[in-house]
């Protein structure tokens, strides 16, 4: 009977084993629906971990963020009439009155555009510049698929009390999925090198530095990326 039991524990792992490749195959098939070139600022190392063989790299994207009483990144495309748009209930007046309705309404899962911008900074190059429940559509209004990856998401509602002036709504972008790719085996021994050690456990935010490699991730039919290429960036040469 333990001998049987085995065997169908094999059998469950062969066939989620064999469903995973599948699920695999078929994002891969045709032409990718985005092809994006990102660095180090989008692509963070996780720290050695003297037991673990595989390696990942952490997706990372421009976040919603506040300064002072001025609302910037997302806030300034996801608006209310966006928030609607994804199924948030935004009926009620927005006032201090309802400030706590607004603060406990639950995220919701979704679809965002993430464009790749030049910028002069350090920070991720990344950024959410849309969310639509359709990812269909989302792709229709942005079409250009070495510049912006649609991907599954989660968006949050936020109320803004705005010190001074009338309070508003506005969305985030809190995660996307995956929120880890994983690096194949031929291009790990490039990276290796570059982790961080354990000394750097718990830092964060992890200090700014110029980009060492650049990797081209390209998003298949069912939105999940992988990775086809890692080269490292040579520094600037000192002045």
């Amino acid at each position: 009977m333990r001998r049987r039991g085995l065997w169908w524990a094999a059998a469950v792992v062969l066939v989620s084993n064999l469903g995973a490749w599948g699920a695999a195959a078929r994002n891969r098939t045709g032409e990718p629906d985005a092809v994006l070139v990102l660095t180090e600022r989008e692509l963070r190392l996780p720290e050695r971990e003297a037991e673990n063989t595989a390696l990942t790299l952490r997706l990372v994207f421009e976040r919603w963020r506040e300064r002072g009483d001025r609302t910037v990144t997302e806030a300034e495309w996801f608006d209310r009439a966006k928030l609607e748009s994804i199924g948030f209930d935004c009926s009620r007046p927005v006032s201090a009155e309802n400030a706590e309705y607004y603060r406990t309404r639950v995220p919701r899962a979704t679809f965002a555009a993430l464009e790749y911008g030049e910028r002069a900074s350090l920070d991720s190059h990344l950024s959410p510049i849309d969310v639509d429940n359709d990812p269909e559509a989302l792709r229709r209004r942005h079409p250009d698929r070495s510049r912006v990856a649609v991907v599954e998401a989660t968006a949050s509602l936020v109320f803004v009390r705005n010190a001074g002036q009338p309070p508003f709504l506005a969305g985030r972008v809190t995660s996307v999925l995956p929120g880890e790719i994983n690096v194949p085996r031929q291009w790990r021994g490039l990276l290796e090198g570059l982790r961080p050690g354990p000394e750097a456990a718990g830092v964060w935010p992890p200090p700014l530095r110029e980009p060492r490699f650049r990797a081209t991730v390209a998003w298949g039919k069912r939105l999940e990326p992988w990775i086809t290429n890692v080269e490292l960036i040579q520094p600037a040469p000192s002045r």
